[in-house]
């Protein structure tokens, strides 16, 4: 049962590295090496801007090694390890050749105490079953399928929220349609914007997702409790009896209630006890959530009020801030085709040069006269180069600023959308896309900034590149349905791992499916599948656009370069999406590439080694 949010959950994945000693001889030696699992989950788990880590869990399990150390006189020496997803977390508990302990909101279940031990429980477990705002109240199983039978299910695979959801289609016969998402957040985040469309969310997630504003509604008859969130550790290892004395003992009680309330604050910390809890009636706590719920919604809609007063100052303001910035950007981008095209001049003219020093060699004089003149253009190309770059790299940063200002603003005006009428909702349709075509083509700039001074950091590890592809086709999914495309994906097949960055492969897939929905017709298809040749998993985005000719595919992985193809959708290019994916791939060991002939589509390939 993992409520992705144990809110309290010892969030900490403890494993002793001590040549697999047990509980007593860590005991008999005196100290011992401690290594602890997990998988972040803010914020019960997690790291801030500068990679501290934090959270309810953190602090739950620092305070459990402090009572360890203390009552039985040993010294720990303590390992933080994240781990790639939630349900491995119990696999390198189990596997794990020292003592191991892991958390991050886990639930316990029957197969799970199959493969680890549970501590006492924490915090309350409840999941909560949601759907969007407009969905009437559903009051029992017969108003249940008529309402969202066929609707889209987002949740988490090898979870509790997975095993409620199968449940509930069982019980009622519904047909769901499952969208796997990583975390909590992000099913709150998709039923509030899909009207047909439901998940199961831990209690305290939704909790404080409504106070952001996120138009879902909550249905209590289908809510599920147990008994609490827990961390895990091996078994028969001799831990059981420390973590009662733990759970029993002041330190914990003087603690526990603490940490919780510093991170969801007094307001929220006592609406979860409460309606998880046993001394007061269900109907009684019911009540006090609705009340919590309707002043939530309420100190939103008079922040959205005191937003709309300002809104025609605001549009107007960020108008004409952004006609200046676009007018600015335009004019760096063709001030820089035109100083590519200078330096590949500068480039003839130092071939042309050299030439004529071979030919003016019989006269020495007359050499040293031209190598002089060489050595001079040649240092007035590399200082045109330098300046090029660092007017580029001073220019987009600088406008970074007034960028993400914008967004936010933005961002603002979106919650009272629903309450303009048509030409205010044009007008802010248009700002939008402006402002985020904008936001790309300065971040596309700074990302091959960043590529060319060798400055990103990559963090190189094994990755089923399936997953990532999945996850990132699902995210197409509206843009590809606003031009009636359809993204055949059922070629996609897990197990195909390879070591990369994870981070920077999502880039390389997103650049790649962007480019095929737009350059390719309405109505027409984009195949998206994986494939294994030889020592080599391969990923391939084809589409049904115009092709690319012969000449094209010279200058394809070029930076600023356009082709002869034009977006379908009046969509803009920057001619810098290939560009940072071949340097991604070649900067993670793999290979990329185009086949294609004019009229008859393209079809982009990216290979990596198997491991």
């Amino acid at each position: 049962m993992k409520k992705y949010f144990t809110i309290w959950s010892l969030c900490f994945l403890l494993a002793i590295s001590v040549n697999g000693q047990s509980f007593q001889e860590m005991v008999d030696e005196g100290s011992a090496k401690v290594k602890i699992f997990y998988y972040p989950i803010e914020p019960f788990i997690y790291k801030d801007d500068i990679g501290n880590l934090l959270g309810i869990e953190k602090e739950m399990m620092d305070s459990y090694l402090r009572f360890i150390e203390k009552k039985y006189s040993v010294k720990l020496f303590v390992e933080w390890e994240q781990v790639p997803t939630f349900d491995s977390v119990f696999e390198y508990v189990k596997k794990s050749d020292v003592p191991s302990f892991g958390v991050s909101v886990i639930s316990k279940t029957d197969e799970r105490s199959k493969l680890v031990g549970f501590s006492y429980s924490y915090m309350p477990d409840v999941s909560v079953f949601i759907t969007h705002l407009s969905v009437p109240f559903l009051k029992d199983g017969r108003n249940l399928k008529s309402h969202i039978d066929g609707f889209e299910a987002a949740t988490m695979s090898s979870t509790t929220y997975k095993t409620d959801l199968d449940r509930l289609s069982e019980k009622f016969d519904l047909d769901l349609n499952y969208v796997d998402v990583p975390n909590d957040e992000d099913i709150i985040r998709l039923v509030s914007r899909n009207k047909e469309m439901v998940g199961y969310v831990g209690l305290p997630f939704y909790v404080i997702e409504i106070g952001k504003g996120y138009p879902v509604k909550r249905h209590s008859k289908f809510q599920v409790k147990r008994d609490g969130y827990r961390f895990i550790y091996q078994l028969n290892k001799g831990w059981d009896k420390s973590i009662q004395n733990y759970f029993e003992s002041y330190l914990y009680r003087a603690e526990a209630d603490k940490i919780i309330r510093r991170y969801l604050g007094n307001d929220y910390s006592e609406l979860i006890w409460g309606l998880a809890g046993d001394n007061v009636s269900d109907r009684a706590d019911e009540i006090a959530f609705l009340n919590k719920e309707k002043e939530i919604q309420s100190q939103s809609l008079i922040a959205s009020e005191k937003q709309k007063e300002q809104q025609w100052t605001i549009i107007v303001s960020v108008s004409v801030s952004l006609v200046f910035v676009v007018i600015i950007t335009i004019l760096l981008v063709r001030s820089n085709r035109i100083r590519h095209r200078d330096n590949i001049l500068l480039k003839e003219k130092s071939q042309q040069l050299q030439e004529t020093l071979v030919e003016l060699n019989r006269n020495k004089d007359e050499v040293s006269h031209q190598r002089q003149l060489l050595q001079i253009k040649n240092k007035e190309l590399t200082d045109l180069n330098k300046q090029k770059d660092d007017l580029i790299g001073i220019v987009a940063h600088d406008l970074k600023s007034p960028i993400n200002q914008m967004t936010g603003l933005i961002t603002l005006l979106s919650f009272k959308s629903e309450k303009w009428d048509k030409e205010e909702s044009d007008i802010f349709e248009k700002l939008e896309y402006s402002n985020a075509h904008l936001k790309e083509l300065v971040e596309r700039i700074l990302d091959l900034e960043s590529i060319q001074k060798k400055s990103l950091n990559y963090k190189i590890r094994e990755v089923d590149i399936s997953r990532v592809l999945k996850e990132t086709v699902s995210e197409f999914k509206e843009k590809a349905e606003s031009k009636n495309i359809t993204i055949d994906s059922s070629k996609i097949n897990f197990g195909k791992n390879v070591m990369v960055d994870s981070f920077f492969l999502k880039q390389v897939f997103e650049n790649l499916i962007s480019n095929a929905l737009k350059f390719s017709p309405k109505g027409s298809k984009v195949s998206i599948g994986t494939e294994t040749h030889h020592e080599f998993h391969h990923i391939y985005v084809k589409d049904e656009g115009p092709g690319i000719s012969e000449k094209d595919k010279v200058k394809l992985f070029t930076k600023y370069m356009t082709l002869t193809a034009k977006p379908t959708g009046d969509e803009t290019s920057t001619g810098l999406g290939l560009s940072i994916v071949k340097k991604y791939v070649e900067e993670m060991n793999g290979s990329v590439w185009c086949e294609s002939e004019l009229g008859k589509g393209a079809k982009f390939i990216v290979a990596f080694p198997k491991v």
